[in-house]
């Protein structure tokens, strides 16, 4: 049985949600602290999660930086 590396209590196995810089990564395989409720990732889980935000927020800027072009643009032609 695992235990807490925090508060030392129990850990299971179980399927999260993840916020990470606003993105929210649904359905996550993640060991959790029954106590305190610390999230453990493997490797490969955490990596994806990185993944995911890290492309959101790429698009996002994307998005953002061509949206404000666009609003100027249609500010400044007045």
């Amino acid at each position: 049985m695992k235990t807490c590396y925090l508060c030392k209590g129990i850990v299971e196995l179980s399927i999260v949600d993840v916020e990470v810089g606003g993105v929210i990564v649904k359905d996550m395989p993640a060991e959790v602290c029954s106590r305190c409720k610390e999230k453990y990732f493997d490797t490969r889980t955490a990596s994806f999660i990185q993944e995911v935000a890290g492309c959101v927020a790429e698009k996002k800027k994307e998005y953002l930086i061509e949206k404000f072009k666009t609003a100027y643009k249609i500010k400044g032609a007045a």
